[in-house]
């Protein structure tokens, strides 16, 4: 089956999406000795994060399901906040920055979404680590 590139999700997008996937289960896995987390919700939230990544052959298709993932996951993160789940807000916000971070379309804006979600990336298990 041959993918038109143009179609297609960018490479950075299809990261920054990884990353609002995983970056979560690092921060909480700081957690997990404390006996805090559950942490079968935290993978279960984290594999729904990760369904735009099942629509990376069409850029649309990507975009509206990171969108959707995205307000599911906001109002989950203050729901769930009590169980932890507030960590994955900055996932809200990476899957937004993916939607927009292809350089094919907006080379500049690419650029600075890509760098805006690397660096919201690194700094959540930082800070969640306490280094």
């Amino acid at each position: 089956m041959h993918v038109d590139t143009r179609n297609g999700v960018h490479p950075w997008q299809f990261g920054l999406v990884l990353l609002a996937a995983i970056t979560p289960v690092a921060a909480s896995a700081a957690w997990v000795d404390q006996g805090f987390t559950p942490l079968p919700l935290v993978l279960v939230t984290a594999a729904v994060t990760a369904v735009p990544l099942l629509f990376h052959a069409g850029s649309q298709g990507f975009a509206r399901s990171a969108g959707a993932v995205s307000v599911l996951l906001l109002v989950w993160s203050y729901l769930g906040a009590l169980a932890g789940m507030f960590v994955f807000f900055p996932s809200v916000l990476l899957l937004w920055l993916a939607s927009g971070a292809d350089p094919r379309r907006r080379p500049t804006a690419a650029k600075v979404m890509a760098a805006a979600g690397l660096a919201l990336a690194a700094l959540l298990p930082l800070h969640f680590l306490g280094a």
